[in-house]
C-alpha cells in the first residue's frame, strides 16, 4: 500500500453552503489487514451533546475523535472484546446521557461460521468514557438454534428508550423451502442491559439465502407522536409495520407495503457484486417521514427519496436524486437528517461505465424538492475479489455533516472519513491514550 493512500488527511475544494467557511475534508482512517479489520461496513455516531465523532468496521473495530473529526485527532484502531463475540455488522449510535453504543454480530465460540452459536444473537455494547473503556454488553434475541442478522436501532430522544431490530433465520444460507426468515424487534428502557422478549413485526416469512427473497434491512424509527415503526424490504417493496403503544406489543395485523423497489434490495454492481440497496428513514423536525432506498434494472442503478406526512398512512411518489450524466450505476445510500435545520443529507457511490467509482454526498435544504451534489476524494476502481461490503454512515449535528465509507484501492479496502464543518472553529487538541478495554 502506497504511503501516499494512508496519508492523514487532504482538502478537497467543494461548494460552500450557509454555515460560513465550511468545506468538506477527507481522512484516511485505516486500511484492511489483519482477521479484525476488513475496512469495510461502517457506520457512525455522534456525540449530541459534544463534539465526539465514533466510527466503527468490520469485524470489530473502533475509531473515535473528541474532536469534531479534526484529522489530527483520531485514536484509531480500538477493537472491541466480548463474550459474546464480535463479528461484524456494527451499527453505532449515541444516546443524549452520554452514553456510545455500538452493535454487532454474534460469535461466542470464536469460530466464525464453522461454530455452532455463530449468530445466535444481536450484541449491544457500551461505553460511559467515549469509547475508552466498554462494557462485556448484553444480548438481544437470542433464540437457539435460529441465526440472528442484520440490525439497526433507533433511539427515542425523548424517553431514552433503545429499539432494535433485525432478521432472524431458521438457519443462515439454509436452502431447503421449510426454513424460513422474519423481522424481528426487542426494546430497552434501561440503556441497553435488559431487553423485551423479541417479538415478529412482519406477517410474511421469506427464505434463508439472504437475497431479495429474504426480508432485511430492518431499521427501526421513533415517531415523534409516539410509538415506533420499524422499514425493510422484501420482494421488491419496501415494508412498514408500527407500533402505537408505550410497550410496542401492539403492531399492526398486516405488513403495509410503502413503495415498490424495483430491482428488490440485493444490487448487482460491477466490480462489487451485491450492493445493499436497503430503506433508511427517519422523521424531521417538522414531522415529515423522509424514505431513502436504492433501485435498480438491468443497464443502471438509482436512489429514490419519498414522504409521508401522516406517519406512514399515505407516500409520496418516490423521486430520484439527481446524479450527473456520466453515472451509470448510483447505489448503496445511507442517510441522516440535521435535527438542527432540518437538512436531509445522503451518502452514495456513483460509478460510470468505466466503473471508476466515487463517494457522493447529497444535500436537501427544502425536505427534498431540490439537491446538492459533491464528490468526495478521488475516483478508484474496485476490484471483486476483496470483500467491499454493503453499506456506509452519515450522521449531522448543528449544521455538520460527518460520513463514512469505504473504498479499494489496488485491491485494498480503506475506510475514508469526511466531515463538513469549519476547520477553524476546531479546539485545541489535546489526544490522550486509549485505556485497556475492561469487562463489567
Amino acid at each position: 500500500m502506497e504511503a501516499k493512500h494512508l496519508a492523514a488527511a487532504f482538502a478537497l475544494a467543494s461548494s460552500l453552503w450557509a454555515s460560513g467557511q465550511a468545506q468538506w475534508t477527507v481522512t484516511r482512517i485505516i486500511a484492511a489487514e489483519g482477521r479484525e479489520n476488513w475496512a469495510c461496513e461502517p457506520s457512525i455516531a455522534l456525540d449530541p451533546n459534544g463534539k465526539g465523532v465514533y466510527l466503527g468496521n468490520v469485524l470489530n473495530q473502533l475509531h473515535r475523535n473528541t474532536a469534531n473529526g479534526a484529522p489530527d485527532a483520531w485514536d484509531r484502531g480500538l477493537g472491541l472484546k466480548s463474550s459474546m463475540g464480535v463479528y461484524g455488522d456494527p451499527i453505532l449510535a449515541h444516546d443524549y446521557q452520554g452514553r456510545l453504543y455500538y452493535l454487532h454480530l454474534a460469535d461466542p465460540s470464536g469460530q466464525g461460521r464453522a461454530g455452532e452459536t455463530w449468530l445466535d444473537r444481536i450484541v449491544i455494547q457500551w461505553s460511559d468514557d467515549h469509547g475508552a473503556t466498554w462494557s462485556d454488553g448484553a444480548g438481544i434475541g437470542h433464540n437457539p438454534p435460529k441465526d440472528q442478522d442484520k440490525e439497526g436501532i433507533a433511539i427515542d430522544p425523548s424517553s431514552g428508550i433503545l429499539h432494535v431490530s433485525w432478521t432472524e433465520f431458521d438457519a443462515y444460507g439454509r436452502t431447503e423451502p421449510e426454513f424460513k426468515s422474519r423481522i424481528r424487534f426487542s426494546q430497552s428502557y434501561d440503556r441497553g442491559e435488559t431487553w423485551s422478549p423479541a417479538v415478529t413485526v412482519s406477517r410474511q416469512e421469506g427464505n434463508c439465502l439472504d437475497g431479495d427473497e429474504t426480508p432485511e434491512g430492518a431499521i427501526p424509527v421513533a415517531d415523534p407522536t409516539g410509538g415506533v415503526a420499524v422499514v425493510w424490504s422484501y420482494r421488491d417493496t419496501i415494508w412498514m409495520n408500527r407500533s402505537d403503544d408505550d410497550g410496542a406489543m401492539t403492531w399492526m395485523p398486516v405488513d403495509r407495503p410503502i413503495a415498490v423497489q424495483q430491482g428488490g434490495w440485493a444490487h448487482e454492481i460491477p466490480a462489487l457484486g451485491r450492493a445493499n440497496g436497503m430503506p433508511i428513514s427517519y422523521f424531521a423536525p417538522n414531522g415529515t417521514w423522509h424514505l431513502i432506498y436504492g433501485e435498480q434494472d438491468s443497464t443502471k442503478s438509482w436512489v429514490s427519496h419519498a414522504t409521508s406526512t401522516d406517519r406512514g398512512e399515505n407516500w409520496s411518489q418516490p423521486s430520484r436524486l439527481p446524479v450527473p450524466d456520466s453515472i451509470r450505476h448510483h447505489f448503496m445510500p445511507w442517510f441522516a437528517i440535521d435535527a438542527s435545520n432540518g437538512a436531509l443529507h445522503v451518502l452514495a457511490y456513483g460509478q460510470t461505465a468505466s466503473m471508476r467509482t466515487q463517494t457522493w454526498v447529497h444535500r436537501s435544504d427544502d425536505g427534498g424538492t431540490s439537491w446538492s451534489a459533491t464528490a468526495l476524494s478521488t475516483p478508484f476502481t474496485p476490484m471483486p475479489k476483496r470483500f467491499f461490503g454493503d453499506y456506509s454512515g452519515i450522521a449531522a449535528r448543528n449544521g455538520d455533516v460527518h460520513a463514512v465509507w469505504t473504498e479499494q484501492r489496488e485491491g485494498v479496502n480503506e475506510l475514508v472519513y469526511g466531515r463538513f464543518a469549519d476547520p477553524a472553529l476546531d479546539e485545541t487538541i489535546v489526544k490522550t491514550p486509549a485505556k485497556k478495554r475492561r469487562k463489567k
